[in-house]
């Protein structure tokens, strides 16, 4: 039976991702312990949690995310189908050089457009030790569809295994 994965240390909430919101927010990238298989391994986290924090904004808004990078290596977001300025853009070496170690950096946008996005990593195999999380931007004049309750649902996986050795498998080819 499929099960939802989040972090199960005793410094994460467990049930379902925060939710933030407001014009300005402050994100930190960090390693923390996690245990979904029996072993108990590094992921990457937004504000200690996976999937990160889910962003609720609104079309219009200029926001300021500030993500500060408490990992041992470089980091990034690329805020995922968002139209934004190319150097908020979050994709180190083309759109900006990368967050490293110790550094804060502070995205700054305006919300061009509504909808359900998505942010994640761009550095590394980031992403895939879980460093995702949901990103909505809700209509500037309020939702056309009235619903009772909204639910996010990311699906994701996880290995125990290194990052760049199930990357590798991806490119081998059985018939050789």
């Amino acid at each position: 039976m499929p099960r939802l994965l989040y972090a199960n240390t005793n410094d994460t909430r467990l049930g379902s991702a925060p939710v933030l919101s407001g014009q300005e927010i402050n994100l930190v990238i960090a390693e923390t312990p996690v245990n979904f298989t029996g072993v108990t391994r590094m992921a990457t986290t937004v504000n200690g949690s996976i999937p990160a924090p889910t962003l609720r904004l609104r079309e219009g808004d200029e926001v300021t995310i500030r993500v500060t990078n408490r990992l041992s290596v470089s980091t990034s977001i690329h805020w995922h189908g968002i139209i934004l300025p190319y150097q908020m853009d979050g994709v180190p070496g083309i759109s900006f050089r990368g967050i490293e170690p110790g550094e804060t950096f502070e995205y700054r946008f305006t919300l061009k457009q509504s909808g359900t996005y998505w942010y994640h990593s761009h550095s590394g195999f980031q992403e895939m030790t879980g460093m995702y999380g949901a990103l909505i931007v809700e209509p500037r004049e309020g939702e056309s569809i009235q619903a009772d309750q909204d639910h996010v649902i990311q699906l994701s996986d996880w290995t125990d295994e290194d990052p760049m050795s199930a990357f590798s498998k991806l490119k081998v080819q059985r018939d050789r």
